[in-house]
């Protein structure tokens, strides 16, 4: 009989051990350092430009600053400056996806409506990047680069342009302790 209760207590111990090991393995500490990757906040500048020449498109904004928030699991959110007039006045939030497609590569898309100046809804764009995290200042993959394209729909969901983008931001942090 006392071998039966012995078993229960031995499991509940091994199992009580791998939960205070996992989060000391895999908790926020463990992530604050250079394995993060993509994750965390990045301060960019957004430049639409050109898909044939590269050249920045000569639009009132643009380049134009952006937060970019990569989450652990795939998930992103952006918040920047409205798209380029007439189309919008105003815009959400950008909510989206990204995935590793290499060592130091990533693929992110995300999607933000555009409103009019009466709030109404004037469509919806869709923003595709190539990704490559690079080598800052520091000893750490500290700054990111991107180029890729943005799709624009109509409220009804129909395609009604497209046109290309590149990016440059750093990694938010904490400013080092002297």
């Amino acid at each position: 009989m006392r071998r039966l209760t012995q078993i229960p207590g031995m499991t509940l111990a091994v199992m009580l051990t791998l939960v205070v090991a996992q989060g000391l393995v895999f908790g926020p500490a463990a992530h604050a350092e250079d394995a993060r990757g993509l994750e965390g906040t990045w301060l960019m500048e957004a430049t639409l430009v050109d898909c044939d020449t590269g050249q920045p498109l000569p639009i009132p904004g643009n380049p134009f600053p952006a937060l970019h928030t990569y989450l652990r699991g795939g998930t992103m959110q952006d918040a920047g400056a409205p798209p380029p007039r007439p189309t919008a006045v105003t815009r959400s939030a950008a909510h989206g996806i990204w995935e590793r497609t290499g060592d130091q590569t990533f693929r992110v898309r995300f999607r933000f409506f555009g409103f009019d100046a009466a709030g109404v809804h004037a469509g919806t764009f869709e923003v595709t990047i190539e990704r490559s995290l690079q080598q800052g200042d520091h000893s750490k993959m500290d700054e990111i680069i991107g180029a890729g394209t943005v799709r624009i729909f109509n409220p009804a969901g129909v395609l009604v342009g497209a046109g290309c983008n590149r990016d440059r931001g750093r990694r938010l942090e904490f400013e080092e302790k002297e």
